[in-house]
């Protein structure tokens, strides 16, 4: 191999776990499909904007958990009721704050 076609092959396999088995047909044919996946998926049609996605309303529910939870954590101090209804309390405005976020959203679309 002359030092122009290892450094060509070195160029090639630059991004490449050095330690991985090559790949099987049945690997190739797995990647095959998932890169078609992923152009199919990039190639759909978005929903429009202010529109609730299944990923939105995970993004609210999990982020009022998680604020929530803060929280209560921090006004654990004060004593249990005052805390629960702290902690539901931010739960509730991060809802409200992503739902009114979406709502200007709808009303004032962005478009590229």
């Amino acid at each position: 191999m002359s030092r122009e076609e290892r450094r060509a092959y070195q160029r090639m396999t630059k991004k490449q776990d050095p330690y991985a088995l090559p790949a099987t047909g049945a690997a190739r044919a797995r990647q095959q499909q998932l890169e078609r996946r992923k152009a199919q998926r990039s190639a759909s049609v978005t929903a429009p904007p202010g529109a609730i996605s299944r990923r939105f309303l995970a993004w609210a529910v999990g982020g009022a958990a998680v604020s929530g939870l803060v929280a209560f954590s921090l006004a654990w101090p004060s004593g249990m009721p005052f805390a629960a209804y702290v902690g539901a309390g931010v739960a509730v405005a991060w809802v409200a704050v992503a739902f009114g976020l979406r709502a200007l959203g709808r009303r004032n679309p962005v478009r590229p």
